[in-house]
């Protein structure tokens, strides 16, 4: 399998047709035909369904398509990575950010990159915890910011926010709460919480067990959605980061106290693979990721400290 076939693969899955093809890539038909018929013979499988109109990709073909995109793309990016410098950084860099925080976060970060790094493609995704660390390891994501990131191996990391529990509930059912509740009080509440692999359920989990107590756990809910909306219907109360319910607070859906305790707080933090040096333009936004977190906190944007 050469460069050169996929090169030409691409452009009659882009055109859809062996003759335009030929034409934009300035080869004749019959030797761009014998190039494909190679391409499938090595992988064992039909890339095209030929019909009067032209072609169309086959299953097979089509699983090819987006990763022949990427090829390319690595190959013509070879280049352009190897000879960038800390001061002009270019290429794409992937960055993952827990659910919680994504939202208040990216905007502004987008914003930042654009103006001081424009040749810096940034792609930024939200996910959960423990998928945010499996996109690590698949070498999906480059970077992530993502809580507690110092309990998993093999990852470098950079602690930017440590940002507190609270207890949500109900605004109706809150009213007679007071402004800081204990937690032996919180651990007697009807709960929802995600499931015990999930980051924000460990922390309080160790929380009760520090303090020789149980919590009762109503609901076991991956969905942060569901968890809301389970809270907002006064079905169960929930202890979640600051960050993560603002706008159900803002609209009165949802009222807040906080939690007298020990601390029950967690730490995000911008993480990335050990074995794997980042590249400038890698860097470049793991700096401005910390400076965009360090600003929001300033501005009361993110709840939380500054680490």
């Amino acid at each position: 399998m050469t460069l050169r076939q996929l090169r030409y693969f691409v452009e009659i899955a882009r055109t859809r047709s062996i003759t335009h093809a030929a034409q934009s890539l300035g080869v004749a038909q019959p030797a761009l035909s014998t190039h494909i018929a190679a391409l499938e013979s090595e992988l064992g499988v039909r890339l095209f369904e030929r019909h009067a109109k032209g072609v169309e990709l086959s299953e097979a073909g089509e699983r090819l398509y987006a990763r022949a995109l990427e090829l390319i793309s690595g190959f013509d990016n070879l280049k352009r990575d190897v000879n960038q410098t800390e001061d002009s950084p270019v290429g794409k860099v992937r960055l993952c950010i827990g659910g919680a925080i994504a939202a208040i976060v990216a905007p502004p970060l987008l914003r930042s990159m654009a103006e001081r790094y424009p040749l810096v493609d940034l792609h930024v995704t939200d996910a959960l915890s423990h998928e945010i660390q499996m996109q690590l390891e698949a070498g999906v994501a480059e970077l992530a910011l993502m809580p507690n990131a110092a309990e998993i191996p093999g990852m470098s990391s950079v602690s930017v926010l440590e940002e507190p529990f609270m207890l949500f509930g109900a605004s109706e059912l809150m009213r007679d709460k007071p402004s800081l509740v204990p937690f032996a009080d919180v651990a007697g509440l009807p709960l929802a919480a995600p499931d015990r692999a999930y980051d924000a359920r460990k922390v309080i989990e160790r929380v009760a067990a520090n303090a020789g107590l149980t919590l009762d756990i109503r609901y076991e809910l991956n969905s942060t959605g569901m968890l809301i909306g389970v809270v907002k219907e006064g079905l169960a109360y929930a202890v979640l980061p600051s960050n993560l319910c603002h706008e159900a607070v803002a609209t009165g859906a949802l009222a807040r106290r906080a939690i007298d305790a020990l601390p029950v707080t967690r730490v995000q933090a911008i993480v990335w693979l050990s074995d794997r040096a980042l590249t400038p333009a890698a860097a470049a936004v793991k700096d401005q990721l910390a400076q965009t977190v360090r600003v929001l906190v300033a501005k009361g944007r993110l709840e939380g400290r500054a680490v």
